[in-house]
C-alpha cells in the first residue's frame, strides 16, 4: 500500500474518526506557534523548537493547507462559498503577518503560498491517489519552485542554495539570539540562583542545553584555507526539517478541511500502525549515505545529508508503526514509562538517539520483511 491510507476513490471514502489524536495535534500547533511569547523559563526549550521549525510561523502553512482542501472541494462539488471563506482567511493572514517582505518574511509568504497552490495541484491531477503521495509530490513541485525563485534573486553570481542559506543563516541567528536574551535575563535573576544552589544538576543541564543550540544554530568558522564562516548544522539541514514541517501542516490542514466539511477529496488518514509507504523511497537513503561516504562527492554532502535526514524520519515513523502494530497496550504504557524514567538518567539525547535507531531499523527492515504481512495488529485502532 503507497501512503499513509488506503486507497480507493474520494467520493467513497469514509469519514475521519475520532477526534482525541486531532485535538492533540490542534494543541501542539499552539504551542509551537507560539513558542516566541513562551516565558524566560522556557526559553531554551522555546529556542530549541525555533530552530527545528524552518518556519515558525507553523499554524500557517496548516491555514494555507486548509484553503487549498477548499479549493480542491469545491472543484469535486462542494460549497464554493466554504472554499472562499478559507482562502480570504489565509490570504488575509499571509499580508497581515507582522514580518518584512523581504528576507526571511518574504521567503515564509512565498513557501506558504507555493506548497499550498502545488498541494491543490497535484489533489487536482491525482484524485485517487493517498494523501502521503500527494503530500510528497507536492512538496517536491514546491522545493523547485522555491529554487527558482532564489536562483532569480540571487545576487553576485551566487547559486539559489548560498542566498537561502545565507536568508536563513540571519533569521536563525536573530531567534537564537532572542532565546539566549530572554534565557540569560531569567538566569541572572535571584531566584534562579538560589534554584542552582539546591539543585546544581538543573543548571549543568541548562548550560549543556544552551551550549547544543548555540552549536547548532550559530555560523560555523572555518579554517583559512576555507575561507569565510559556514552556516549552522541546522541551517544546512533546514531543507529536509522544511519538508518534514510541511508535510505535517498538510496532514493536519487535511484532517481539519475532512471535519469541517462534508466534501470528500480523498480518504482519511490512517493511523500510525498503517503507515507504509512505496519501497522505492530507500533509494532516497542510498543516495544520501552514498554522497556522505564518497570523498569525491563532498561538495554534494549537504545535500546527502538532507537526503538521509528526511528520509530516515519517514522511515522511522514507518518502525514506530510496526511497533504500534505489536506492541500491547500493556506493554507499551510500561515502555512509555521506563523512557520517562530514564530521561532524567541517561539524558533526553542518549533516550532519543536510541529511540530513533530501534525505529529506523524496524522502518527500513519492513521494506524486505514486511512485518505486519498476514497478522492481525496486537493494538486496535485509536478512536
Amino acid at each position: 500500500m503507497d501512503g499513509v491510507v488506503a486507497s480507493g476513490p474520494a467520493a467513497t471514502a469514509p469519514r475521519e474518526r475520532g477526534w482525541r489524536w486531532f485535538v492533540l495535534a490542534l494543541v501542539l500547533m499552539v504551542l509551537v506557534t507560539s513558542a516566541p511569547a513562551w516565558p524566560p523559563p522556557l526559553a531554551l526549550l522555546a529556542g530549541a523548537i525555533r530552530l527545528l521549525l524552518p518556519v515558525e510561523q507553523f499554524a500557517l502553512l496548516v491555514l494555507v493547507a486548509i484553503a487549498s482542501c477548499g479549493i480542491v472541494g469545491w472543484w469535486s462539488g462542494g460549497r464554493l462559498l466554504l472554499g472562499l471563506v478559507w482562502v480570504a482567511a489565509a490570504a488575509y493572514v499571509v499580508w497581515r503577518v507582522p514580518l518584512p517582505l523581504t528576507g526571511y518574511g518574504a521567503f515564509l509568504r512565498g513557501w506558504a503560498v507555493t506548497v499550498g497552490a502545488a498541494f491543490g495541484l497535484v489533489c487536482l491531477a491525482s484524485p485517487s491517489r493517498p494523501f502521503l503521495s500527494r503530500g510528497l509530490a507536492a512538496i517536491a513541485l514546491a522545493g523547485g519552485v522555491t529554487l527558482v525563485g532564489f536562483a532569480t534573486r540571487a545576487v553576485d553570481g551566487a547559486s539559489a542554495s548560498a542566498a537561502a542559506e545565507q536568508m536563513l543563516s540571519r533569521e536563525y541567528q536573530q531567534r537564537l539570539g532572542a532565546a539566549l536574551d530572554a534565557w540569560r535575563s531569567r538566569s541572572t535573576s535571584t531566584t534562579w540562583r538560589e534554584f542552582s544552589r539546591r539543585v546544581p544538576e538543573a543548571m549543568d543541564r541548562a548550560n549543556r542545553l544552551e551550549a547544543v543550540l548555540v552549536a547548532l544554530g550559530e555560523p560555523v568558522t572555518a579554517s583559512d584555507a576555507v575561507g569565510g564562516s559556514r552556516a549552522g548544522p541546522l541551517v544546512r539541514l533546514a531543507p529536509a526539517l522544511l519538508a518534514l514541517e510541511s508535510l505535517a501542516a498538510l496532514a493536519l490542514g487535511w484532517a481539519a478541511y475532512h471535519r469541517l466539511t462534508r466534501s470528500r477529496i480523498g480518504p482519511p488518514l490512517g493511523a500510525l500502525r498503517d503507515l507504509r509507504f512505496n519501497d522505492q523511497c530507500v533509494w532516497g537513503l542510498v543516495v544520501g549515505i552514498t554522497v556522505l561516504l564518497l570523498p569525491t562527492l563532498v561538495e554534494w554532502r549537504t545535500v546527502g545529508l538532507n537526503l538521509l535526514c528526511f528520509f530516515g524520519t519517514l522511515y522511522a515513523l514507518r518502525g514506530a508503526g510496526v511497533l504500534t502494530w505489536w506492541v500491547p497496550d500493556r506493554i507499551a504504557g510500561w515502555a512509555l514509562l521506563a523512557l520517562l524514567v530514564l530521561v532524567p538518567i541517561l539524558g533526553p539525547m542518549w533516550v532519543l538517539v536510541t529511540v530513533l535507531a530501534i525505529t529506523f531499523s524496524l522502518g527500513l527492515g519492513d521494506t524486505w520483511r514486511d512485518f505486519r504481512a498476514g497478522a492481525a495488529p496486537r493494538r486496535p485502532s485509536s478512536p
